[in-house]
């Protein structure tokens, strides 16, 4: 237990804001040979590598990764790193060093208990999670180096998520931008009428989005994922001065959908709405309107099945450390499940440290429980000693 709040005090001293991961990826990379691992450094871009561990095994069996990103958000305002109270304080101690320790001291055990794996351990640390910098690129070429054999995995734990339950789908998400204009150089609203002003169009762009969140409301939830489809606005902006006609309304947000829909489909829903509504308000307003609309990717919907047997391992290994198996859940928060499922074409499920009363990520006051690091570490050591099988 004091190895594992040390060592995630020293990660989270190690300051690692999406784009500045090296620094972290280095000492994690020093920390997994500490504890006896293969470890190495793999850069995506200059000072920004992955980090990847290994256990070998014998060859007889199956081989799991456990892994999660080594970038946060950035520190700014969170609380000074320190230990306290049974508690890891810093910028991502929960989100997810805290993890990635337990996920090494796994490791770590499993290397001093003697046993001998029979499908390999491997352990891996990426960059480039977070948004809005972050793109995946991280995980995505973990993913790709497993599709093209150079990593042995056929199943993936990602160390963040709930630790009271497992998680195996998740929603996806994009994000769009949506740009109105009308006349150029920015006249003096006496030259027009108001049915000409972009902020006008804006507010029906607003309302027409309102309509189709409304519509998700109605669909009946998934059956894993606690939260409904949703779509949000995060920004609206317009206009530069009371009297002058605005050049550009720019309104900005974000689209979920479920497992089984994609964002190629999602997307072209959008954009069908919002092109009739533009040729409506071209119609009977103003031809001059010009929108744009640009969508981004954040992460596809994915989902496994329950009867996998990744799963059924680790629901296993729940038994034997909390006496019980435990609920399986589905989040609206994107992560990383979707590259291994989608580019590696291997399952991958998520176990962390949060709990509805106590989840602290991206928080100023960021910490995590010392006592919950440690039985995640035990988590982590008994579903891969399962997974891999072992001899005594």
């Amino acid at each position: 237990m004091e190895l594992i709040a040390a060592d995630t005090l020293r990660l989270v001293k190690e300051t690692s804001p999406t784009l500045h991961e090296e620094a972290a990826s280095k000492l994690y990379c020093n920390i997994l040979k500490e504890y006896g691992l293969e470890a190495d450094l793999h850069y995506l871009q200059p000072n920004r590598p992955n980090v990847i561990g290994r256990i070998a095994g014998d060859g007889t069996g199956l081989s799991l990764l456990l892994g999660g990103h080594v970038d946060t958000i950035p520190d700014k305002g969170c609380t000074t790193p320190r230990i306290e109270g049974g508690r890891v304080y810093g910028r991502g101690a929960d989100d997810m060093k805290g993890a990635l320790i337990s996920i090494a001291a796994a490791a770590r055990a499993i290397k001093r208990s003697g046993a001998k794996l029979k499908g390999d351990l491997a352990v891996a640390a990426w960059v480039d999670h977070e948004d809005p910098d972050g793109h995946g690129l991280g995980p995505q070429e973990v993913a790709r180096t497993i599709r093209r054999g150079e990593l042995n995995v056929d199943a993936v734990i990602i160390g963040e998520g709930p630790f009271d339950s497992i998680s195996i789908a998740q929603g996806g998400c994009l994000g769009f931008e949506i740009h109105i204009s009308g006349r150029k150089g920015a006249p003096h609203t006496l030259s027009c009428n108001l049915n000409s002003n972009p902020i006008l169009w804006g507010s029906m762009v607003v309302d027409e989005l309102y309509k189709m969140d409304k519509e998700l409301e109605s669909k009946k939830w998934h059956h894993l994922i606690p939260q409904r489809r949703q779509l949000q606005i995060g920004i609206f902006q317009a206009g530069d001065f009371y009297n002058r006609l605005p050049e550009d309304v720019k309104i900005v947000g974000t689209l979920r959908w479920d497992p089984g829909e994609d964002f190629e489909e999602t997307g072209r829903r959008l954009r069908e709405r919002l092109s009739e509504l533009e040729k409506r308000i071209r119609s009977s307003l103003g031809p001059e309107i010009q929108m744009r609309m640009d969508l981004q990717l954040h992460r596809e919907s994915s989902e496994i099945s329950s009867d996998d047997r990744l799963v059924q391992t680790v629901q296993r290994a729940a038994s034997e450390i909390f006496g019980h198996p435990l609920p399986l859940v589905g989040s609206r928060a994107v992560a990383d499940q979707p590259f291994f499922l989608r580019e590696a074409g291997v399952p991958a499920l998520y176990y962390g440290s949060s709990t509805q009363d106590d989840a602290t990520a991206h928080s100023n006051n960021e910490s995590i429980s010392i006592k919950r690091l440690t039985t995640m570490a035990e988590m982590y050591a008994t579903a891969a000693l399962l997974f891999c099988g072992y001899y005594s």
